[in-house]
């Protein structure tokens, strides 16, 4: 009789233990923790188990065959790796809600390679125009007649010094002088002040005066403001030691 009841208890153990082991067709949903009526598409839903696995679809629905005691382990960029049983998948009506995975980044120190500046302008103004800058001076030239609103540029005197090449460039403009003298008459004073700066500023000259190309003469362009005052007073000599006086702001800034 004794080993009748141990047979007996010994079949409905393994019958138990047979249909806790009974493999079966689950169909399960993924949602996100925040909100369980938003569902996750393309989670990776994986039977640990039983080395099965699958995708969850647009709606965050799945299938899959599994039994209660295999474990199921679901995987998504952007959310945490989470493994469960299956009773407990069982328990939760089959819905699996996944957390997002938080990351805590390490403060960043930003700094710019270009710091604000102040655009340069010629100092108090003085009887001496070359008062302040390089010691360049022309011979035989008046200042005042090298004014762009008055007359052309004195390319027939002797010019001496170091920048001579250079200003001998300014008399070959003469239809830019001629633009110039006609927007300052209709008081376009935009387009005014843009050709006087285009005139002195001129990208072949500055280029010549500082050896700046492309992308930096574009930059080192944009980086000098000089006053439209200035510019209607000021001479070849001064617009190419100005041009000089900004170069020297522009590295000091830039290439510290």
């Amino acid at each position: 009789m004794k080993k009748l009841i141990l047979l007996s208890l010994i079949f409905f153990g393994l019958l138990g233990a047979a249909q806790g082991q009974e493999l079966r067709q689950v169909r399960g949903r993924v949602v996100q923790a925040t909100d369980s009526l938003r569902p996750l598409p393309y989670v990776q839903v994986l039977n640990r188990t039983r080395s099965s696995g699958t995708v969850s679809d647009l709606e965050g629905y799945f299938s899959l065959r599994m039994s209660d005691e295999d474990k199921l382990e679901f995987r998504m960029i952007g959310y945490q790796d989470t493994t469960i049983l299956v009773s407990d998948f069982a328990r939760m009506g089959y819905r699996f809600p996944m957390k997002e995975k938080v990351v805590v980044m390490r403060p960043a120190t930003i700094r710019t390679t270009r710091p604000d500046y102040k655009p340069f302008a010629p100092a108090e103004k003085s009887d001496d125009p070359y008062v302040g800058y390089r010691s360049v001076r022309p011979s035989g030239l008046d200042p005042v007649e090298q004014k762009i609103g008055l007359t052309t540029t004195g390319s027939g005197a002797a010019l001496e010094g170091a920048v001579t090449q250079f200003a001998n460039l300014f008399s070959k403009k003469e239809k830019q002088r001629k633009k110039i003298r006609e927007l300052k008459a209709k008081a376009a004073f935009e387009e005014y002040y843009n050709a006087l700066f285009n005139y002195w500023f001129d990208e072949k000259i500055v280029a010549e005066l500082t050896g700046y190309r492309g992308g930096v003469l574009k930059d080192f362009l944009a980086f000098c403001k000089p006053s439209l005052q200035f510019l209607e007073e000021t001479n070849e000599y001064n617009a190419i030691l100005t041009i000089w006086k900004y170069q020297e702001q522009y590295e000091a800034l830039y290439y510290r």
